[in-house]
């Protein structure tokens, strides 16, 4: 691998504005990348100057020293509306204040130009994606229907915006903390109902990392979603194969002919049952929870 090519764009920097600032042309900077031409004595010395690293890493470097250069604090650089970085700070600078502060990015073989661009279009795919998934039930047929997607839609995004919002008013040491908590919520639900498998989890070593996907949490916190979405499940099917059954008794019933009136009040009557029903069950979980939760404290 290139060092030149490798720190040219870890700093943010095309080859016609690297090549600018050192006044080259683009074609000696592309030929010294590609290995085509060797860097001259002088320019290696200005480059190294320039980005604030050792010369030996503006030839081939191994994944050692690729390593090495991951782990170096970078410092940001703002010229003529551009952002890019260098791995020594500005000139006259003798403390690290909150004003400069250091960065440190991840291994990426695209300059940061191009991740945001990346990041702008997954933006705006997400944003149709949201607006599709609001909207499903547009063909139903029925404006009812379509008024209670739309308001399902908006009631589950606003409270992820919350959430979002909340994030947004945290210190900066606990914006990335509580982000990884939302993440830990939606992805135990992911795995639940088997969006995703568990080994799609990250493995975060809390020695290294304060924070990041707290898997033994995410792995406990499905299986309590599993376990009350299957009895969830259980009661809607019952209740369904329920009203097939009192469906086909109507059936018979209407063939020897009720009134309209009489068939209006078996609806009626259907709805109440429901809702007696429903109240029961939720009550039923409710015990039933309480009970778990005197048992584990009791252990």
């Amino acid at each position: 691998m290139n060092g030149l090519k490798y720190i040219r764009t870890r700093c943010n920097l095309s080859l016609s504005e690297l090549a600018d600032m050192i006044g080259v042309s683009r074609q000696a900077l592309s030929f010294w990348e590609n290995g085509r031409k060797d860097i001259p004595e002088q320019r290696l010395e200005q480059l190294a100057e320039f980005f604030g690293v050792n010369r030996e890493f503006l030839g081939e470097i191994s994944d050692e020293m690729k390593n090495e250069l991951i782990d170096k604090a970078m410092f940001r650089y703002d010229e003529n509306g551009k952002e890019y970085y260098r791995f020594r700070p500005q000139e006259g600078v003798t403390s690290l204040d909150q004003t400069r502060v250091s960065f440190f990015f991840d291994n990426s073989q695209k300059s940061l130009d191009e991740e945001y661009i990346l990041a702008r279009h997954k933006k705006q795919e997400m944003l149709e994606a949201i607006k599709n998934i609001i909207k499903w039930t547009e063909n139903a047929g029925s404006i009812s229907a379509q008024i209670v997607c739309i308001n399902r839609g908006c009631y589950v995004y606003g409270m992820i915006n919350e959430m979002m919002e909340e994030m947004k008013k945290k210190d900066a040491h606990l914006k990335m903390p509580f982000f990884y908590e939302l993440v830990d919520v939606w992805k135990a639900m992911l795995v639940a109902y088997g969006i995703i498998d568990k080994e799609e989890i990250s493995k975060c070593d809390r020695k290294k990392s304060y924070c990041g996907e707290d898997r033994e949490w995410i792995l406990e916190l499905s299986k309590q979603i599993k376990e009350h979405w299957d009895t969830e499940y259980v009661y809607c099917e019952e209740y369904r194969q329920d009203m097939q059954n009192k469906l086909k008794v109507k059936e018979t019933e209407l063939k020897e002919t009720k009134s309209l009136e009489e068939q209006i009040a078996d609806i009626e009557n259907d709805r109440k049952e429901f809702i007696m029903s429903r109240t029961l069950m939720e009550k039923k979980n409710c015990v039933s929870s309480m009970k778990n939760t005197e048992a584990t404290q009791g252990l």
